[in-house]
């Protein structure tokens, strides 16, 4: 058969190439005619979508071979190139055919054949060419953006207008189509929406300028010539007017707070309202402030409605917006950001107040609109509204006052504004009585020079923007850190300047104009009492001392090392220096600088405290910035924001435009993120000379960051710390008398002192084997004393004693018992018991416990709360404060608050209170020795795991305790791991985790883009390993989120957003399309977690009954997925049942607690991404919790519709995995002799044979649900890690089967004619299977490629709804339906 290929483009697209004539039909098994065979035909290079050719019945399929062999037709089943197996296994893999229904065949080339005809349609009717098709998304998100370069501008229903040339022809220009959410939006400001329509069509869409123009007709008609500007106005300087409204606009923050909004400086106020007896009279709207969504009515198009209908004039339905319809979620629209910058904290009514380029306000009035969501108030009642405030405003603009606080009033005064709602008629809020469309004659279409045009009579000097010039300076003024919408260009499918709606572009002008003024505010305050005192204070820390020695330094120096023991000083002192210093400056000397943490908590209450130094409150000149949450203005000259935000500013603004400082703080904790920092600023500092960078380290490796800069200073500032009292775990043992009981969870079983001891004597050399022999033999030492490198987990009673001279007996009892790998809660209650009670000299103060994880501090919690010393039942004696980077930044402050006297706070703490954060009363610590890891263990992929923590943790954690007086310390772990087990340092993150996300990361920041990877990691401070690097860029390809060339995919880019593993990102993303969010985002949670079974030694194989009484469709997956929706139900009748479930189940509570809180966590990133309902937060989602984890209830029906299909489900799992496969291979058949003939017998679970393609011949680990298994219905395991002990083991495996693979597999589908059969495969022809027929094979790769391209629509615009998009819900349904039922 020919082996020609139909096509080189897109998949599913077209755009190989073909001859006028059409290639050559095959020959091999058939005898029909091939008019346009190749794919070619019609004389239209090979675009299958721009070919007149419609699928027909009657047309036979051209099946292609990719072939890399001769392209010449061959009769023979294997070219000549093509190696022979030399022998034949015993075993082999049963070759799968792929069956379709006639039913299923029928919907399918249905379902193809009206692609087809659309496509075709749609390129002739918009007469672009192939090429040009193929880079649109089939399904148009609510918004169209011009290319580079041009401006962007809303056409919702048109394709974006193209300006030919220089050329002699005019190109046809669209007649302009009004947006129905602009029109929505104007008439909330109550105009109708005839009049609406009218001015957005004279302003070309722009809604600021239509708003301006319609309230200067509805003003001008009311006052008149008192509209024209007076005298003194004109008299006024400009300057001077824009100094007054900047003194006014502080003003109005400080008295308004959160609700006043500077939406563009010096141009838009808006002030919210809580006009409570506007409310109670329109009291319905309170009913309906929920019902955000009307349905349309059955004539008007819905898709119309949410801004995408594809299409166009052919739709039969009405594409216009009903009178009166609120139009769901408001999408965002280009040029209104102004107007809806904070829309998730939009308040029912809203005081807008206007002011025009060169306006000068206080002497010339601004122009006043009332703004309201409440549908029940009357348009009139709204105009009547706006008119009585404009003439107040007229009025106060004669004696040149400010106004707008008059008005806020004048609008809480109830009396004043209740007679204006007895008039509900206003020309302006009903329909013009002669009203004439527009003609597109009336305006101009150059969006460069673009104007309103406005009747002659209706003008006011300097009243009327230029509409042209300010659009998009508004939403580059837009200070709220909002979503904006990701604009991805077509070639490389991601805009890698997501963010340059230019919120950092900074305008020389209005910041020298700001800073003149916070120069002028720090003078006057530094004359104050409060600011004095707190100076004293700031004057004893031991960084004031260095004061001088800094700032000089930096003087001379582009980057400075500062190294600062705990207590110095060095976080909230040197950012002042800086800024302080260039604030006795000139106003243009100003710093701006922004010092990265290495958490949300940190950020927030380093600047804080920093706020309060400075006596002003956070969000003034220092703010904060982290993941949701902004407080910050466009005063703020100190940012503290964690340095994830930093990353991601860097992918819009390269070079930190505006930005004087950069201070990296805790550098020396050597995250995957801070090490990318510092490559980044290395670039960054030979671009911009003028761009300070101070790097600042808490240990002594300070050495390491200066030579990495090119030896630059380093300076060393003291620590303040008083003296702690350091104890270890036998110390703790004895202080407390602690014992342990049998049958104890923190016991060692016999089972495990057996395995350690042939761990330790596998570890020893045959030296030392030799060493100890002949020592023991000789009596040289004491039999019982060993060597400091064997861990005390190996050792007996006696061995223990003599290593521990002077410690009781009964202490060394206990120790030798003792589980050191896991952390004692009963001996950290026993602890707590000690230093509460008080029968010890130290001084009271709050104890600080550090414990790995949330589960651990839940866990914690719930045992103290059934003590009477602790739950305060009879005796108020104690506060317990949870602190973990889950919690809520009002819930994390809460740590920080004193408690009366008598009372000791309690704080129970993951490692986040280790730097950064200082609890000024903490004088107790108690160390777990635990933490949470990044560690790419055998799963090839991150996954957090229980480490121990390294010496300098340990150092950290002990001068916690010693900030305001001396302290005491409690590691629980021995003196002897202390000194010789732990590390001295943590092993760079980097140096441990997989490079997916950094290599996502790096190809989305613009320096990069076009360098390739190896290139970039070399660069690093301590680059990973060359073979680490390798595997990640394979498995990005495999996932299908970088090209061969290291360019990103649209998946990759979403990927990169995602601060998670990229298979469990991309599994999270395909819960989201295929609507089965919440199994998936179980299966992730466990996958970045661990699994929640538990196999206790004495009690493997009922654990292992139990697990298989889950079991499910052959797959480890689905099992636990069981398990887990019986733990949530467990959960809702309360603590107790949850307890027993677990218990009767063999599950951990604790691991499942931990998934639940992941689950909510990555709801909260998906929502955060556009892919589930916005605004979802992981801590809202936990406190609407009833039982269980609640994203079920949070996410929606609509997002878990297929929740309950195991195929799916499964399909899913094959999307994200793929290619850890395993193929099965069954043993050639047996039969025994029956009565009735030979009876083929099933083979033995042992016989069954598993082979991977890389690793060769595997095992099922016993753990598994498909241990056992005798008889798989498919031939293919989907696996997420092996294991490597005596030989190569799958841990979890799910079975998959034929359709999952062919449509979610990666790699191309080839189909081949080999011996008169239809073989697909994938991989290299790894995974085969035959079709049942030629019409079969090539139905399921038409189907693989319509699939592709819906999959990158969507992932290039997650506010595509594939279930309601025409093209795609069809696709999806076909899918799910062959996916289910074949």
């Amino acid at each position: 058969m020919s082996s020609s290929v139909r096509r080189k483009g897109k998949p599913g697209k077209g755009g190989g190439k073909g001859s006028s004539k059409g290639g050559r039909g095959s020959r091999s098994h058939t005898n029909k005619p091939h008019g346009s065979g190749g794919g070619g035909g019609s004389g239209v290079g090979g675009n299958r979508k721009a070919s007149s050719r419609i699928w027909d019945d009657g047309d036979d399929f051209c099946i292609f071979s990719e072939s890399k062999h001769s392209s010449r037709p061959s009769n023979s089943s294997i070219s000549k190139g093509e190696a022979r197996p030399k022998w034949k296994p015993k075993a082999k893999v049963p070759l799968q055919t792929l069956h379709m229904t006639s039913e299923n065949q029928e919907k399918v080339k249905a379902l193809l054949r009206d692609l087809q005809e659309q496509d075709v349609d749609a390129g002739s009717e918009r007469g672009i060419s192939g090429e040009e098709e193929d880079d649109e998304p089939d399904c148009l998100d609510d918004e169209q953006y011009w290319s580079a370069g041009q401006e962007p501008s809303l056409a919702p229903d048109s394709d974006p207008w193209e300006y030919a040339g220089s050329g002699p022809v005019e190109p046809h220009i669209p007649e302009f189509t009004v947006s129905p959410f602009a029109v929505q939006k104007l008439s909330r400001y109550g105009f109708n929406i005839e009049h609406c329509q009218a001015a957005l069509r004279i302003c070309d869409g722009d809604l600021g300028a239509s708003l301006e123009h319609l309230l200067i007709q509805c003003f001008s008609e009311t006052f008149g010539e008192r509209m024209k500007i007076s005298e003194a106005a004109g008299h006024a300087s400009l300057d001077e007017c824009v100094e007054q409204r900047q003194e006014e606009a502080l003003a109005l923050r400080s008295i308004c707070g959160e609700k006043f909004i500077e939406r563009i400086q010096n141009r838009v106020w808006t002030i919210g309202l809580e006009l409570e007896y506007l409310t109670s009279k329109f009291c319905k709207s309170k009913q309906k402030e929920s019902k955000n969504v009307r349905e349309a009515s059955p004539e008007t198009c819905k898709f119309y409605l949410k801004g995408n209908c594809k299409f166009g004039s052919k739709c039969k339905f009405k594409h216009e917006v009903p009178p009166n319809q609120i139009v769901g979620r408001i999408e965002r629209i280009v040029d209104d950001s102004h107007l809806n910058a904070n829309e998730d904290a939009s308040f029912l009514y809203e005081l807008e107040i206007r002011f025009s380029k060169d306006h000068k306000y206080p002497y010339q009035a601004p122009l006043v609109a009332f703004y309201s969501t409440n549908e029940n108030l009357p348009l009139a009642c709204r105009l009547h509204i706006s008119e009585f405030l404009y003439g107040k405003a007229l009025t106060l603009s004669e004696t040149s006052e400010p106004v707008v606080y008059s008005l806020i009033t004048l609008l809480e005064e109830e009396s004043e504004i209740v007679k204006l709602l007895t008039n509900t008629h206003h020309k302006y809020s009903v329909p013009p009585v002669n009203f004439l469309p527009v003609s597109s004659g009336t305006r101009i279409n150059n969006p460069a020079c673009r104007k309103p045009v406005i009747p002659n009579h209706y003008f006011v000097s300097s009243q009327i923007s230029e509409v042209g010039k300010e659009s998009e300076p508004e939403e580059e003024a837009e200070e709220d850190e909002g979503s904006a919408p990701v604009i991805v260009e077509n070639e490389s499918y991601v805009n890698l300047k997501k963010k340059i709606s230019k919120r950092y572009d900074w305008q020389a002008k209005s910041v020298h104009a700001e800073n003149s003024k916070i120069c002028k505010q720090f003078r006057m305050k530094q004359a104050s009492r409060q600011f004095q005192s707190v100076l004293q204070e700031r004057q004893s820390l031991p960084a004031w001392e260095e004061r001088e020695t800094i700032l000089k330094l930096l003087s001379k120096h582009q980057v400075v090392v500062i190294s600062g023991m705990t207590g110095c000083g060095k976080t909230t002192q040197i950012p002042q220096f800086i800024l302080d210093d260039s604030l006795s400056g000139p106003p243009e000397k100003v710093a701006n600088i922004i010092c990265t943490q290495p958490r949300r908590i940190s950020a927030i209450s380093v600047a804080e405290r920093v706020a309060k130094e400075r006596a002003e409150r956070v969000g003034l000149t220092v703010g904060y910035q982290i993941r949701l949450e902004s407080v910050k203005s466009s005063a703020t000259r100190l940012l503290y924001c964690t340095t994830g935000v930093l990353l991601r500013r860097l992918e819009g603004d390269t070079t930190l435009q505006g930005v004087t400082h950069i201070i990296v703080d805790e550098v020396h904790e050597r995250t995957e993120e801070s090490d990318f920092l510092l490559l980044v600023l290395k670039d960054i500092v030979l671009q911009r000379p003028t761009l300070q960078v101070i790097l600042m380290s808490a240990t002594l490796n300070a050495e390491l960051f200066s030579e990495y800069f090119n030896s630059c200073p380093v300076i060393t500032i003291p620590g303040r710390t008083f003296p702690v009292d350091q104890f270890f775990l036998e110390d703790a043992v004895a202080v407390t008398r602690y014992v342990l009981q049998d049958g104890s969870p923190y016991m060692r079983s016999m089972k495990q002192i057996a395995k350690e001891k042939l761990k330790a004597r596998r570890n020893r050399t045959a030296f030392e084997e030799v060493e100890e022999d002949l020592r023991l033999s000789l009596h040289l030492q004491d039999q019982d004393s060993v060597n400091d490198a064997v861990p005390d987990q190996q050792l007996d009673f006696k061995q223990l004693l003599a290593r521990y001279k002077g410690v009781s007996k009964s202490v060394i009892k206990t120790m030798s018992i003792m589980d050191f790998e896991k952390v004692n809660l009963e001996l950290i209650e026993a602890l707590l018991e000690w230093i509460v009670n008080g029968k010890h000299s130290y001084p009271p103060g709050a104890i600080l416990v550090f414990l790995p994880g949330l589960a651990e501090i839940k866990m914690l919690y719930e045992q103290l709360q059934s003590n009477s010393l602790f739950n305060n039942r009879r005796s108020n004696r104690c506060v317990i404060h949870p602190l973990h980077s889950s919690l809520s930044s009002e819930e994390q402050q809460a740590v920080f608050v004193k408690p009366p006297v008598g009372i000791t706070k309690i704080i129970i703490s993951t490692n986040i209170a280790e730097t950064s954060i200082t609890i000024d009363d903490v004088v107790y610590v108690i160390d777990s020795g635990k933490m949470k890891e990044k560690y790419d263990a055998s799963k090839g992929m991150e996954s957090l795991e229980d480490t121990f923590v390294s010496q300098a943790n340990a150092l950290q954690r002990k001068g916690r305790a010693g900030r305001v007086a001396s302290g005491v310390c409690f590691h629980l772990f021995t003196s002897h791991h202390y000194n010789h087990q732990l590390l001295k340092q943590q092993l760079p993150e980097i140096q441990r985790v997989p490079l997916e996300q950094l290599c996502l990361r790096i190809k989305i920041l613009e320096m990069f883009s076009t360098h390739n990877l190896q290139s970039v990691f070399s660069r690093l401070i301590e680059p990973p390993h060359a073979d680490s690097l390798r595997a990640s860029k394979i498995r990005l390809r495999d996932l299908g989120a970088l090209t061969p060339d290291e360019k990103l995919t649209p998946l990759g880019y979403h990927l990169a957003s995602l601060p998670v593993d990229v298979r469990i990102g991309k599994l999270m993303l395909f819960g989201s399309i295929f609507r089965c969010l919440d199994p998936a985002l179980t299966i992730a949670a466990s996958l970045a977690f661990k699994s929640p079974f538990v196999s206790p030694w004495d009690k493997k194989e009922e654990a292992n009954q139990k697990k298989l009484e889950f079991a499910f469709a052959n797959s480890d997956y689905l099992a636990l997925l069981q398990a887990y929706k019986g733990w949530q139900l467990s959960t809702k009748e309360g603590a107790r049942a949850s307890y027993n479930y677990c218990r009767q189940n063999f599950l951990s509570g604790r691991v499942l607690q931990e998934m639940a809180s992941l689950k909510r966590q990555f709801t909260e990133l998906l929502s955060d991404i556009g892919f589930v309902k916005e605004g979802l937060r992981a801590r809202e989602i936990e406190k609407r919790a009833q039982g269980g984890d609640g994203v079920l209830d949070a996410t929606g029906e609509e997002a878990n519709s297929n929740a309950e299909n195991p195929k799916l489900i499964s399909a899913m799992l094959c999307a994200a995995l793929y290619p850890n496969v395993v193929q099965v291979k069954t043993p050639e058949g047996k039969f025994q002799k029956t009565s009735s003939g030979a009876v083929r017998m099933q083979p033995k679970s042992a016989e069954l044979k598993f082979v991977t393609k890389n690793d060769g011949y595997v095992h099922i680990h016993p753990s598994s649900v498909n241990y056992q298994v005798r008889h798989f219905d498919s031939p293919y395991l989907l696996y997420h890690e092996k294991i490597k002990t005596s030989r190569i083991f799958i841990r979890d495996c799910s079975m998959v089967s034929v359709y999952p693979l062919v449509l979610f597999g990666g790699g191309q589908v080839n189909v081949q004619l080999q011996r008169g059969e239809f073989v697909v495969s994938l991989d290299d022809g790894w995974i085969r299977f035959v079709a049942a027929s030629h019409q079969v094979a090539e139905l399921v790769k038409e189907l693989r490629c319509e699939l592709d391209q819906l999959l990158q629509d969507k992932i290039k615009n997650p506010s595509i709804d594939l279930c309601t998009c025409p093209r795609g819900s069809r696709i999806i349904s076909t899918i799910v339906k062959l996916v289910t039922t074949q």
